[in-house]
């Protein structure tokens, strides 16, 4: 902005005039800048969180994002290996329990039908 000598009333006059109309276009300019931020509010607050995750602006986006951090992090991932690998311990210590009461189940039943059949002859 050039630095304007004001020498008479008519020039001070002219410079306030101009200042006024430079006020009036900043304060447009401004309310243009507000409008946007406005618009992108949600977008800017999601990205300062989670960076990157404004691409995806829906709910599945986000949570596969999220879900793609936390997997990228070393002590989540342990976490999660280890707790699948305990659900999966469990699932096969009782599928064997299962498969091991049903054979024990059925030799005992074999055992009594033979047992009751030896008994009926005699």
């Amino acid at each position: 902005m050039p630095k304007v000598k004001i020498t008479s009333t008519e020039s001070l006059q002219k410079e306030i005039a101009r200042l006024k109309r430079r006020t009036r276009n900043l304060e447009g300019e401004l309310g243009d800048r507000v409008e946007f931020f406005k618009g992108n509010y949600k977008k800017m607050a999601l990205n300062t969180v989670i960076p990157g995750s404004a691409k995806h602006s829906g709910w599945l986006g986000m949570a596969g994002r999220i879900a793609k951090i936390a997997w990228e992090s070393g002590k989540f991932k342990s976490f999660a290996t280890s707790s699948i690998m305990t659900a999966l311990e469990f699932a096969g210590v009782r599928l064997g329990i299962n498969l091991f009461d049903k054979y024990r189940k059925g030799r005992s039943k074999k055992k009594k039908a033979k047992a009751t059949a030896e008994r009926e002859e005699d």
